[in-house]
C-alpha cells in the first residue's frame, strides 16, 4: 500500500497544491474593487451600475449623440462650463489624459453645459490652448440632469457596456497615476 501512495498520491497532492497556489495568485491579481488612492479616493462607485440614459447631447459639429453611440469603449464624461473656475483648472489634466490614452478603447467626452451652445466652449478651449480636446454640448443640461449631475465639475465613468460605474464630484488631476490606475481597472472589465 505504501508504494501505491508514493506512486500516485504524492503527484496528485502536489498537483492540487500547485493548482490552489495558482488560483490564489490569479484571484489576488484581479481585485474586485477599483484602486481608490490619492484624489481618486473621492470616486464614488455605483453599487448597482445602471445603463446610461439615451438622453441626447451634441458634438462640436452639432450632430446629436447619445452615450450608446460609444458602446464598446470606456468613457470618461466630464461635465464643465467656461464660467466654472474649478472646471477650468481641471481641463488641462483631462486633455493630457486623452492624449495619454489616445488609440485605446477609451474616450474622453468633455461635455460643456454652457447655455449658449457649442461655440462658446470651442472658442474658450482655443483661448486656453486646448483646441484638440473634443468638446460636446449639453446646453439645457438634459444629460447632466439625467445622470444626476448637480455640481460642476463632475466626472462620470461609463463602462464598455454602457453602464455608469461611478463618479467624482469636484476637481481632480485626471492624468495622475491614481486616475490612470482607476481607468485601467475599468478598461479590463
Amino acid at each position: 500500500m505504501s508504494n501505491v501512495l508514493k506512486t500516485y498520491l504524492k503527484p496528485i497532492l502536489f498537483g492540487c497544491i500547485t493548482v490552489s497556489i495558482f488560483i490564489t495568485w490569479f484571484l489576488a491579481g484581479t481585485p474586485d474593487k477599483p484602486p481608490l488612492k490619492g484624489q481618486m479616493a473621492d470616486f464614488k462607485m455605483d453599487n448597482k451600475p445602471i445603463l446610461a440614459p439615451p438622453t441626447p447631447f451634441r458634438d462640436a459639429n452639432g450632430n446629436q449623440k447619445v452615450i450608446a453611440d460609444f458602446k464598446g469603449d470606456l468613457l470618461l464624461l466630464n461635465f464643465w462650463a467656461t464660467w466654472c473656475s474649478p472646471c477650468i483648472k481641471e481641463l488641462p489634466s483631462i486633455a493630457r489624459l486623452r492624449d495619454k490614452k489616445k488609440g485605446e478603447a477609451f474616450h474622453v467626452l468633455a461635455i460643456s453645459t454652457d447655455i449658449e451652445g457649442i461655440q462658446i466652449p470651442l472658442k474658450f478651449l482655443k483661448k486656453i490652448n486646448l483646441p484638440k480636446l473634443p468638446v460636446f454640448s449639453d446646453p439645457k443640461m438634459q444629460l447632466a440632469r439625467a445622470l444626476g449631475v448637480t455640481v460642476l465639475p463632475t466626472t462620470i465613468i461609463v463602462n464598455k457596456r454602457g453602464y455608469i460605474v461611478g463618479r467624482l464630484v469636484g476637481v481632480a488631476e485626471w492624468d495622475s497615476a491614481e486616475a490612470i490606475d482607476l481607468i485601467d481597472y475599468y478598461k479590463g472589465r
